[in-house]
């Protein structure tokens, strides 16, 4: 298994694309949560100036809501993985590496494999990015840290793991169908702000809610933290089991499908 990620990193390594756009997406990460804060402080001040009583301070960042909080925000920003997903899988097919991989000794299921742990690799690195920026800034507008604080709510890092690695199993799948970047990547963005929104309008709740992209982003549910009961609205504050069974589902029917066109298909 090291040896086909060894190889899929490669090909990863003089991709400059590639790069860019995991530049892109940590930069935009690290900017918006470190300004998040500004922007609540800036919402309080406004608020007390115009309320006769004083209204406490909004925070995002302290621990232990702040892995909540970062984590459904991060969920927003998937989207630019997935088309770093659909670019790498795409370039296989235009520079025709998956045929000389396969004529080389290698198997469909093994290419799959490698491309699955690329993918489980770029979950991580999201997720490391997430658990970075979490630690510095619960630790500044954390007023006592202690070991539980630090670490109590750190599951919902885990299913942004794999709420991640769900949605880029999802993009792969549509580059293993399309095989062209641009349409690939059109189709996943034409899906996911349009296709399956409209059709969650449509379609009663109980369908709706199974849809792909509606299933996976359950999985982690709007923060019911101290912002949103002051206005009284609270939200699921845990990862439900029976989200991330339905969430485990549709990796393991994406990933099927994926070596089913693979298999059928002349490379």
């Amino acid at each position: 298994m090291i040896k086909l990620l060894k190889i899929d990193f490669q090909k990863i390594r003089g991709n400059k694309v590639f790069w860019v756009l995991t530049g892109v997406y940590a930069l935009l990460i690290i900017l918006f949560f470190f300004g998040i804060q500004g922007f609540l402080d800036d919402l309080a001040d406004e608020a007390n100036k115009k309320s006769p009583i004083p209204l406490p301070g909004l925070s995002a960042y302290s621990l232990p809501d702040i892995w909540h909080n970062l984590v459904y925000i991060a969920g927003y920003f998937k989207i630019f993985l997935g088309v770093v997903v659909i670019i790498l899988i795409t370039n296989e097919y235009s520079y025709k590496t998956i045929r000389q991989n396969v004529i080389s000794g290698m198997s469909r299921w093994d290419f799959l494999a490698s491309k699955l742990m690329t993918i489980g690799m770029i979950s991580l690195g999201a997720t490391l990015l997430v658990f970075i920026i979490g630690l510095i800034l619960g630790t500044i507008h954390t007023d006592s840290i202690t070991f539980g604080k630090l670490f109590d709510k750190t599951e919902f890092l885990l299913a942004y793991f794999l709420e991640t690695y769900a949605f880029l199993t999802f993009a792969f799948l549509i580059g293993v169908l399309v095989k062209r970047s641009g349409f690939a990547i059109g189709l996943l963005l034409l899906y996911y702000y349009i296709v399956e929104p409209v059709g969650r309008y449509y379609l009663p709740d109980e369908i709706g809610a199974y849809l792909p992209k509606k299933a996976i982003g359950s999985l982690v549910d709007i923060p019911n933290t101290s912002i949103m009961r002051l206005f009284g609205v609270e939200f699921q504050d845990y990862i439900s089991f029976t989200d991330t069974l339905i969430v485990l589902g549709y990796v393991a029917l994406f990933v099927g499908l994926s070596y089913w066109i693979l298999k059928k298909r002349d490379l």
